[in-house]
């Protein structure tokens, strides 16, 4: 196999928007669990969501390391960055508006 040529799925970009929240698991050894801080943020992987367990993001605004599951998360996958971030930009100004 040619090393340039490259399979059409691993070309294909998938962009997650996350929120960052806080959930509700065990913690090894009694640690306290942070708090998300609620943004919405985006994620460009080439990984499909569920297919792999170990997909994390980190958080812009808290720096909060989050595992991307589907089953315990909200999270919603786009074909394009303009429109996952479109996605979370409205989210982010809903919640914004709704604390002031």
């Amino acid at each position: 196999m040619n090393p340039t040529t490259k399979t059409e799925s691993s070309d294909q970009r998938l962009y997650i928007a996350w929120c960052c929240e806080t959930v509700r698991h065990a913690r090894p050894l009694g640690r306290a669990q942070k708090e998300g801080c609620g943004l919405w943020s985006v994620k460009a992987t080439k990984h499909r969501l569920g297919a792999n367990a170990h997909l994390q993001a980190n958080c812009p605004a808290c720096k909060r390391r989050a595992r991307l599951n589907p089953f315990t998360r909200r999270v919603y996958s786009y074909d394009s960055r303009e429109a996952a971030t479109a996605h979370c930009r409205a989210l982010n100004e809903n919640l914004q508006g709704g604390s002031q």
